[in-house]
């Protein structure tokens, strides 16, 4: 679910902007290093990755835009000094968005170009698999998805002081060229993607609330002769945020993803095995302060965990500060977090965990 999730959001921020003014073109770029390092001393893995989110975003009149994203990326795993890397750009996404009647509906329509890294050889391929990872959330979660396409609709409208949104989409894939063992290339089909969404929010008092399900039903990925399933997931996003006055306001935020059984490759003979469910949950809070000239400052901190097979098997405390203020034509939004937490198995004692992220998201306007 999250190898287009990224580019997404960013679109999803630059969309309130466009929408303001049809002649209005939005640019964002949103470089971010991450680095993690798991575990001490000798035996310490490090995996980090810069990478530069990019999307633009196109009106072309009060009811019909489209919107193009991609993303360089430079991961790479260390450890005990060997050293997997893979850079380059990935998979492109176009997608045009029709909206029909006052606002009431939204179709939209989208294609994923393979413009990103394939065929990934040994050497690399340590790095590949480590950025598409749910609870160390990287930037950029895949080099390359494929070609695919994507059909949605949304509907919205008022209930009372309530908004209500509901959303479905499918994603249907073609088979590519993943990996290369030597001379041998492993050929994968990602399964289909249907999705359901739903949405509320309201205002409470000088505030307002929102909470959205997303469900994502995944038919069987196909890699050689065999298939196997990652499982379905649903995610629930939530957030509260409220003026406390002088110049301050209070958000919280909750977000749990939840995936369920699939199916893997293990055991003798790699036969497939069930691949057990796994929950991640995050609540953060943050404390935004106006200031003078422009500048607004938000403290905030977030605690992260992660229950693997029905056991605890992680736990992160970020704690970060991000800016926002206006520069010439440009809307900047810099941002800095620490991570101290520790990573768990059954029978082992726990294994440190620490890290930082940098960002600087720059939005044209």
């Amino acid at each position: 679910m999250r190898r287009y999730f990224l580019p997404l959001a960013l679109l999803a921020v630059a969309a309130p902007l466009a929408a303001q003014d049809p002649s209005n073109t939005a640019v964002i770029v949103d470089p971010q290093f991450v680095s993690y390092q798991i575990g001490t001393g000798s035996g310490a893995r490090t995996i980090s990755q810069l990478g530069v989110p990019i999307a633009i975003i196109v009106p072309f009149s009060d009811r019909f835009n489209m919107d193009l994203s991609t993303s360089y990326a430079s991961s790479q795993a260390k450890t005990a000094g060997v050293t997997s890397k893979i850079t380059g750009l990935t998979d492109t996404q176009l997608r045009g968005n029709l909206t029909l009647g006052d606002n009431a509906a939204i179709i939209t329509l989208g294609v994923n170009l393979p413009t990103g890294q394939y065929k990934v050889p040994d050497g690399q391929q340590v790095a590949a698999g480590q950025i598409g990872n749910d609870f160390l959330i990287y930037p950029v979660t895949s080099m390359g998805n494929g070609l695919a396409t994507t059909g949605g609709i949304g509907f919205a409208r008022t209930l009372g002081n309530w908004n209500l949104g509901i959303g479905a989409s499918f994603r249907y894939s073609t088979a590519f060229d993943a990996y290369q063992v030597q001379s041998a290339i492993l050929r994968f089909t990602p399964g289909t993607e249907a999705r359901l969404r739903l949405g509320l929010d309201r205002p409470v008092g000088d505030g307002s609330f929102n909470v959205s399900l997303t469900y994502s039903k995944f038919g069987n990925d196909e890699a050689a002769d065999s298939t196997f399933g990652t499982g379905d997931r649903a995610l629930v996003q939530s957030a509260y945020a409220v003026p406390i006055g002088g110049n301050r306001d209070l958000l919280l935020s909750l977000w749990d993803l939840y995936r369920g059984v699939g199916q893997q490759f293990g055991g003798v003979g790699q036969q497939r095995v069930a691949s057990p469910s796994e929950n991640v949950a995050n609540l953060g809070v943050a404390m935004g302060f106006q200031m003078g000239s422009g500048l607004y400052i938000q403290p905030n901190i977030e605690e992260r965990s992660w229950i693997y097979d029905n056991s605890n098997a992680g736990l992160l405390t970020n704690v970060g500060v991000r800016l926002r203020f206006d520069w010439g034509g440009l809307t900047m939004n810099p941002s800095a977090t620490y991570s101290l937490g520790s990573l768990y198995a059954t029978g082992v004692p726990s294994t440190d965990l620490t890290g930082f992220k940098v960002a600087l998201l720059i939005r044209l306007h």
